[in-house]
Formats: C-alpha cells, sequence, structure tokens
C-alpha cells in the first residue's frame, strides 16, 4: 500500500456543543512524490472541518494532520459510540489507505418543567384542584423522569397521573395532577399553600427540573363571623396597602421553545407588583402595566432573561429558545417568460408576462435591472428598437435563473402604395401589359425584373415578360425606409398556325 494512515487514538470523547481533535498520522510508502486528500467517513460532514483537506508528500515522508470534530448541542446528537474511517487517498493513482476509530458523543441532560395554572382554589364545594405539567426532554438521550410534588408545610394531598414518564430527546409531554387540602374546614379564612413540583432523572440523578405553584383553600364564612372577618379584610388591606411589596416572577415562557432559524417565537411574561421588567440580551425595558409580551427572532439557541425590579429588590427568571437550521429554499423556476405581441411596430408597447415559481424576488431588463414582486401579472413596456429581454429569478437565499427573450420593433414607412395593378393580368406570349401605380410620400420609386427606378412622375409603364411574372414595386420615403406591392402577370404560349390541308 503507497499511502498509510494511522491514528493518535483510536477513540476520541466529545459533548455535543463542545469539541475535539483527531490526529491522523500519514506516510507515504511509495518511491515516487504524491498529492494526499484526506477524508472523514462515518459522522456528519458538518461536524468535521479538516484544516488542510489535502496536502503533497515526498517519498517516505509522513505527516500529522489534525481534525476537528465538533457536534452541535441539540437532540440531534444523540448520545453513543460511532464508528468513523479516516482515509488518506491519492489524488496521483487513487491508491488509498484508512484507519479506524470510534468518536463517542457524550450525555448531556435538560429538563424543563412547567405547571399551569400557577394558582388555583380548593373550597368545600370542588375540593380537588387541577394542574397541567409540562415536561421537555432537551438533552440527547431519552430519560425515564421521576415526578414528585411536595408542600413544606404538609396541608396538601396531591394525586399524580403518572409517576414517571418516559422522555425522547426533543419530546415533551403533559401530565395531570390534582391538588387537595388535607383539612377542609367549613369556617376557616382563606389559606395559600405554596407547593413544588420535581422533575428528576432516574439515570441520572443529579439532572432534575422544579416549578413552584399555589394552592388557595376557601371555606364558607357565617353571618356571625362576617362582621369579624370584614373588620378584619379592612385591616388586612390597608396592611397590604402599606407594607414593602417584594416582586414577584410568576411566568417567563416561550412560546414555541423550539423554532427554525428566521422563525419567530413570543417571550410572554407575568409578574407582581414591578415597576420595570428588563429582558436581556438586547431587548430593553418594558412597562409590565403595559406590555406582557414581546416577539423576538433568534439566530441561534439564546437564553433569555427577565428582571423584574421595584424600589424593594429584583427577581430574575430565563427561559432557553432553542434554535434549528432552517431547510435551504428550493430553487427558483421561471416555466414562462413571453411578450404580447412578440412584434410590434415603433412607438406601441409591449406587454411582458411570466410565470414562476419559488421566487421572491424579479429582476428585468431592460429597464435597467427593475425589480418586480414575483406576484406581479406582467410589465408594460415601450422599446424604441428591437429589443432583448432579460427576467432573473432570485429566491431567498440569492439563487437566481435567467431566461431571454426578443421582441421585433418594425419601424413603418411614410410611404404608401396606393395601387399597383396589370392591365390585363393575363396575356399571350409576345403580347404586353401596362402597369400601373399610385404612391404618395415616397423619394424613390422601383420596380424589379429588370425595370428599376421609375420616375417619381410616372405612374404607368409597358412590359412585355416572356414567362408568368410577379412584379414587386418598392416605394423609399425620406429616411429610406421602404414599403413594397405586388402584382403577377401571367403568361400563357402562343397558339400555333394550323397547318395547310392538301387537295
Amino acid at each position: 500500500m503507497a499511502i498509510r494512515v494511522r491514528l493518535g487514538q483510536d477513540e476520541v470523547q466529545v459533548e455535543p456543543g463542545g469539541s475535539v481533535q483527531l490526529l491522523a498520522v500519514v506516510r507515504n510508502e511509495s518511491d515516487t512524490p504524491d498529492q494526499v486528500a484526506l477524508e472523514v467517513e462515518g459522522v456528519d460532514a458538518e461536524w468535521c472541518a479538516i484544516p488542510i483537506p489535502s496536502f503533497a508528500l515526498a517519498p517516505g515522508e509522513e505527516v500529522q494532520e489534525r481534525i476537528l470534530i465538533r457536534p452541535p448541542r441539540s437532540t440531534e446528537s444523540r448520545a453513543g459510540t460511532y464508528p468513523i474511517l479516516v482515509r488518506a487517498r491519492s489524488l496521483e493513482n487513487g491508491g488509498a489507505g484508512v484507519a479506524q476509530g470510534s468518536l463517542v458523543i457524550r450525555p448531556y441532560s435538560m429538563l424543563t418543567i412547567e405547571i399551569a395554572p400557577k394558582r388555583n382554589l380548593a373550597s368545600p364545594l370542588r375540593k380537588r384542584a387541577p394542574y397541567e405539567l409540562t415536561l421537555s426532554n432537551y438533552g440527547n438521550t431519552e430519560q425515564t423522569v421521576q415526578l414528585n410534588v411536595s408542600d413544606t408545610e404538609d396541608e396538601v394531598v396531591f394525586e399524580l397521573e403518572r409517576e414517571r414518564v418516559l422522555l425522547a430527546p426533543g419530546e415533551t409531554q403533559q401530565v395531570m395532577v390534582h391538588a387537595q387540602p388535607r383539612r377542609m374546614p367549613i369556617l376557616a379564612n382563606p389559606a395559600l399553600f405554596s407547593f413544588t413540583a420535581t422533575a428528576r432523572s432516574v439515570e441520572d440523578p443529579l439532572r432534575s427540573a422544579s416549578v413552584q405553584a399555589q394552592l388557595e383553600r376557601r371555606g364558607v364564612v357565617s353571618p356571625l363571623i362576617l362582621g369579624f372577618v370584614g373588620v378584619l379584610l379592612v385591616l388586612l388591606a390597608l396592611w397590604a396597602y402599606t407594607r414593602p411589596l417584594p416582586v414577584q416572577v410568576e411566568e417567563f415562557i416561550a412560546q414555541p421553545a423550539q423554532i427554525t432559524a428566521g422563525e419567530t417565537t413570543t417571550l410572554s411574561w407575568q409578574v407582581r407588583n414591578a415597576e420595570t421588567v428588563l429582558i436581556e440580551p438586547a431587548l430593553g425595558e418594558f412597562d409590565p402595566n403595559q406590555q406582557r409580551s414581546v416577539q423576538v427572532q433568534p439566530q441561534t439557541t439564546t437564553t433569555y432573561r427577565l428582571i423584574a425590579r421595584n424600589r424593594y429588590g429584583e427577581q430574575i427568571r430565563e427561559v432557553v429558545v432553542i434554535v434549528q437550521n432552517a431547510p435551504e429554499p428550493p430553487a427558483p423556476v421561471i416555466m414562462k417568460f413571453y411578450a404580447e405581441p412578440a412584434q410590434i411596430k415603433r412607438g406601441e408597447s409591449v406587454l411582458l408576462r411570466w410565470q414562476v415559481q419559488n421566487a421572491t424576488e424579479l429582476i428585468l431588463t431592460p429597464p435597467g435591472g427593475q425589480k418586480l414582486d414575483p406576484a406581479m401579472p406582467g410589465f408594460e413596456h415601450r422599446p424604441s428598437r428591437t429589443t432583448e429581454y432579460e427576467l432573473i429569478a432570485r429566491n431567498a437565499v440569492g439563487v437566481t435563473v435567467s431566461k431571454k427573450i426578443k421582441v421585433e420593433v418594425i419601424d413603418p414607412s411614410q410611404a404608401q402604395v396606393l395601387s399597383f395593378t396589370a392591365q390585363p393580368e393575363q396575356i399571350t406570349a409576345g403580347e404586353s401589359a401596362i402597369l400601373r401605380w399610385e404612391v404618395v410620400n415616397a423619394v424613390r420609386v422601383e420596380i424589379d425584373n429588370g425595370v428599376g427606378r421609375v420616375d417619381l412622375k410616372q405612374s404607368e409603364l409597358s412590359v412585355t415578360p416572356t414567362a408568368t411574372t410577379t412584379y414587386t414595386l418598392t416605394a423609399y420615403d425620406s429616411e429610406g425606409r421602404p414599403v413594397q406591392a405586388k402584382v403577377t402577370v401571367t403568361v400563357a404560349p402562343a397558339r400555333e398556325p394550323p397547318a395547310d390541308e392538301s387537295p
């Protein structure tokens, strides 16, 4: 084998979003110089970068090349071991050396959990309050998620629809949970219980996500204590009005949380007691009393941070928007490009029509590379001479296709042939016919078939054709533009005299 290749290590490991270098040692074992191309097989080509993909090797020379492998941090970069081949191929004789290794993509976990609504009500008339948990797996491995719901005061009983949920990479599932207070007194002031829902990976217990919600318990107020409750409510209202109110970020979400590059998502929030809301990066401040959402169009996966503030402090909440690469748009196609009519007289206009697909922009030349909307039915133009039009169709990423048509512009002569006749139109060989004509606005008149140029004051002449002949009269105006008329003289053969009869 003229080209030999070996790897610096049999196995390399990398976590999605990171990078790793694979060392390839290439040797020319032939006695002639060679040009070698280095290739990697077995993994996505977009994951690999070879700084010097081809190089020259002298006989016996050995070089080391580093291959950079960088899988993206997304659910498509599944955890596992991928066999890879590094091929060093001779560009001179086609021979190749191959070395095999393994790429180990490490697993990573990213769980999120949301709950809706954030606050619910339980009363003697409706003891069980429903909540919906939304679980999402943004990691690259399948996760079995253990769900747990608890409150610190142990005042609420929870009933989960499912305690374990199997989530594929990138999958989102909903699980119902019902909350019910342990005690439901008839006479009681409203009580608010905070509880926490936790999603923890069974495979990786250190990976977890949690979300908080509230359950309000209300009792039935009797008329005997209504007055006391009223006074208490007044005192509570006064206290609530005068006490410092801490900021609370009840909700900060992105809908949808995963988009394709070029699409938009809506960031929405619910805050309490906030004077201003600041969203980073680079979105600025908002008045929470007037605006509760904003549209964004990130180009890459972005973590947005919401900072709610008032005079007593601030609270921060984050949300991640995952951006996937957009698919390549289809190439533009010009199905039809034609002119109505394809031939015009000078001073007239022509209507250019087309039918295109997958185009976001049209460019027509002439006139001057004018940009047109592909939805337009056509474009009217008045050319001064015979013109070749070119239509260029371009799609969203700049791929173009073009098509050309030609429109002929006829410049009519000012001269006119009012009449051109032959009398008679049929003769016998040896006889003559009179050609008569009437022309206006002519500076020169010619007749073919041996007649030639005639005097402008002349209007007839005699011809004696020997065979059937079509005469063409051509009249020229002051700019040399011709106009023609034709007439045909049919010649019949002469009759032979009868033979003498013998006595």
